[in-house]
């Protein structure tokens, strides 16, 4: 890994903002960071600060409506007009953390790596400071606020942005925790040399680490700079109608700041390596095979329903009350011919069809939108890595090769149980008899056979791939609550039923 180029500070100039909706949030703000310089930004709710610290991390959105922005950002000899160029000179660290809860710590770190510019290899000292108390095959779920939190950071310099900017680091710490926080934070921007941007309602104990407070005044719209001084920053919040950026609060977080195990260092720094980032796709596409088609319960799901259709088809296609025994031995054979037609070429290939687009698509809603709502898709756009694609291309790969394995797996399975159900029924019978007539239709003309399943292939695969693709879809649209992730499973299973079935029934009608 090679060294970056010494840096250069970072200059704001003539910076103006305004939504989508016309609302102006600021104009003609300038503001400068020295390397190693920590600036607190402060405002009312509202004003616009978590928009400048997505505006310098590239993600600012602006759904459909566009954001209008002017200025320029000047870094190490290099101009980004706001006006026309999209700029990411900022790595965030999110005020939820953001991370992939279904890496382990160390994949957390090790995908960031993976995607960033090259890195200073004195980086990686640093962050061993971040890390002591933390295993690297832990989950993210077993970890503390705190140790997620440093995990975050520990992610974020990684990515090698020449700013680090941080939402809100200190929300829901306790006063000793928060302080620990802002040391760390200090420390870590004079010893790399790198400046930071801070978002932060909570001041106190982040007052005596930063070199500068800017007040972000949503009256006139303007960025000024204001004395370290707390009863000053408090006046100048009162004044501009916020009454909350002091105020501490009483939650309090479990963190760990202290080196409590001596070896973890050590195990942190032989794993944090630099490999292929091509590596991630297949981890993804190895998830989504286990979670969509290969796990064993997926098997037993679908399974069990081919098993069910085969018994069913031939239970109620010859033991029903308006044939009489001799009736049924006459048309026996047709009606052998018939069912078998009806089970391989349109109830098997439905069921099983169904069956995973009602399960994967609430699987495949719930897993995107879950990362939507908890921002890992902004954290992975901010560490420039592809998520949408590899997620993306990992579902669609396993939905459309799964659905020929299991739909292949079940026609062997629902003809077994259909030879079960006319075995019982008609016990004296050979094998031969069963195996002429049952599959009279699919071998008595090669050409109309072959014809017939390619038509079974299509059907099979369209519908896969138009429910996972829903799903998909439905899982990327934008999530405020929990609630809205579950109403956007429930569509995803609706929308998802509903054109499989319109596929298979249309395929049905054209061809048969």
């Amino acid at each position: 890994m090679s060294t970056p180029p010494a840096l250069s500070g970072l200059t704001v100039d003539a910076l103006a903002i305004t939504t989508p909706a016309g609302k102006i949030l600021v104009k003609d703000a300038h503001f400068t960071l020295a390397d190693g310089q920590i600036i607190l930004l402060v405002g009312p709710s509202g004003s616009g600060k978590s928009t400048i610290i997505k505006l310098l991390s590239g993600l600012l959105e602006d759904e459909g409506q566009p954001w209008q922005m002017t200025g320029s950002i000047t870094h190490n000899g290099m101009v980004h007009d706001l006006a026309h160029d999209r700029c990411d000179i900022g790595g965030l660290v999110f005020q939820n953390y953001a991370l992939f809860d279904d890496l382990t710590a160390l994949e957390n770190l090790n995908i960031a790596l993976d995607h960033a510019q090259p890195v200073d290899p004195g980086v990686v000292e640093y962050l061993l400071d971040l890390l002591v108390d933390i295993d690297p095959h832990q989950s993210i779920a077993s970890a503390s606020g705190g140790q997620r939190q440093r995990l975050a950071i520990a992610r974020t310099l990684l990515a090698n942005r020449p700013l680090l900017l941080f939402d809100e680091p200190n929300s829901g710490l306790d006063p000793a925790t928060a302080q620990r926080l802002g040391t760390l934070i200090h420390d870590l921007c004079r010893r790399m040399g790198r400046p930071a941007l801070i978002v932060a309602h909570h001041v106190d104990d982040l007052l005596p680490l930063v070199d500068a407070v800017y007040l972000l005044d949503s009256q006139t719209q303007t960025l000024r700079p204001l004395p370290l001084d707390r009863e000053a920053i408090n006046d100048a919040l009162l004044a501009v109608g916020d009454t909350e950026e002091t105020k501490e609060t009483e939650d309090t977080r479990e963190t760990g700041g202290q080196i409590t195990t001596p070896s973890v260092p050590n195990r942190w720094e032989r794993r944090i390596k630099l490999h292929s980032p091509h590596r991630w796709f297949f981890r993804y596409l190895h998830e989504y095979f286990w979670i969509l088609w290969g796990s064993p319960m997926m098997l037993l799901y679908t399974l069990s329903g081919a098993a069910i259709v085969g018994f069913v088809v031939l239970w109620f296609g010859f033991n029903y009350e308006l044939l009489g025994d001799a009736i049924r031995s006459f048309i026996h054979d047709e009606s052998l011919a018939g069912l078998g037609f009806v089970e391989f070429y349109i109830a098997v290939p439905l069921l099983v069809c169904v069956l995973m687009v009602a399960r994967n698509n609430a699987i495949i809603t719930a897993d995107v939108g879950n990362r939507v709502l908890s921002a890992q898709f902004l954290a992975m756009r901010n560490l420039r890595i592809p998520g949408r694609a590899y997620l993306t291309s990992a579902i669609l790969i396993n939905t459309v090769v799964g659905s020929l394995v299991l739909v292949s797996a079940s026609l062997v399975v629902a003809g077994w149980a259909s030879f079960k159900t006319w075995q019982f029924l008609f016990h004296e019978q050979p094998f031969e008899l069963w195996q002429d007539n049952f599959f009279h239709v699919l071998l008595r003309d090669p050409a109309a056979t072959w014809r017939n399943v390619l038509w079974v292939l299509a059907k099979v695969l369209l519908s896969s791939a138009c429910g996972s693709w829903i799903a998909i879809r439905v899982g990327f649209s934008r999530k405020k609550s929990v609630i809205a992730v579950n109403y956007a499973i429930a569509r995803s299973i609706v929308m998802g039923v509903t054109v499989t079935l319109l596929i298979h029934a249309i395929v049905a009608v054209m061809v048969y």
